[in-house]
């Protein structure tokens, strides 16, 4: 999985975020880019952004997993 981290200002909410994303060794690639607002992106999908209390960072990186797990599923070819 390949986390896109926009940033104007890196905010140590941030900084928590992706210390907790490579504890977990939930990314394979950590990309920064500078940008006009702070946002975290886990396979073209916003897991993060700055203001947004709402949503666990970490739990949303586990649904685009989850996502990423079932489209491949369906790729499977059919046994029956």
């Amino acid at each position: 999985m390949i986390i896109e981290v926009i940033y104007n200002n890196i905010t140590t909410e941030m900084l928590e975020i992706i210390r907790k994303i490579r504890r977990k060794s939930l990314a394979s690639e950590i990309i920064f880019y500078k940008g006009k607002k702070n946002v975290i992106i886990a396979d073209n999908m916003k897991i993060w952004e700055e203001n947004d209390e709402n949503k666990d960072p970490l739990e949303e990186i586990y649904n685009a997993k989850i996502i990423e797990l079932v489209e491949q599923i369906g790729k499977l070819p059919s046994v029956y």
